[in-house]
């Protein structure tokens, strides 16, 4: 019997999105563990120029992350009966939060996102998630060649 009984698969609307998602359901299926997929929308970076308030910008992100994911879970975990959440705030602290109210086992990241530079190595979000988690990380490759 397998300790990873919920698994949190953290996604970001980046083209790797689904190589990780894809992932962690394999492992979730091989470990009958249930799935939640989380997107953060990230409101430590929201500016606008178009007039709009952060948080209505932050619900026009929102509503995109949810309509992402849905099309992601469709592709994806076809009929498979998964969990989904879509945060706002700072992406690796939601990612945490939502691991700690869900109680999830393990988490599953991509090392990179859409962040360009400032995703040197592993990327920033998923070191955060690594040096702040107090639950196991699966990290999945997604560096392109």
């Amino acid at each position: 019997m397998s300790d990873f009984k919920k698994i949190l698969i953290a996604t970001d609307d980046g083209p790797t999105s689904e190589i990780v998602a894809l992932k962690g359901f394999q492992l979730g299926k091989k470990l009958n563990a249930e799935i939640a997929l989380v997107s953060v929308v990230d409101t430590t970076v929201l500016v606008s120029e178009t007039g709009a308030t952060s948080q209505e910008l932050a619900e026009i992100i929102k509503s995109n992350h949810v309509d992402n994911q849905q099309i992601l879970i469709e592709k994806v975990f076809g009929d498979f009966k998964i969990w989904s959440f879509v945060e706002q705030g700072n992406p690796y602290e939601a990612i945490l939060r939502v691991a700690k109210e869900w109680e999830a086992d393990l988490v599953v990241l991509g090392t990179h996102g859409r962040t360009g530079l400032s995703s040197l190595l592993v990327g920033s979000v998923s070191e955060k998630v690594i040096r702040h988690s107090t639950i196991p990380i699966f990290i999945v490759p997604t560096k392109h060649d």
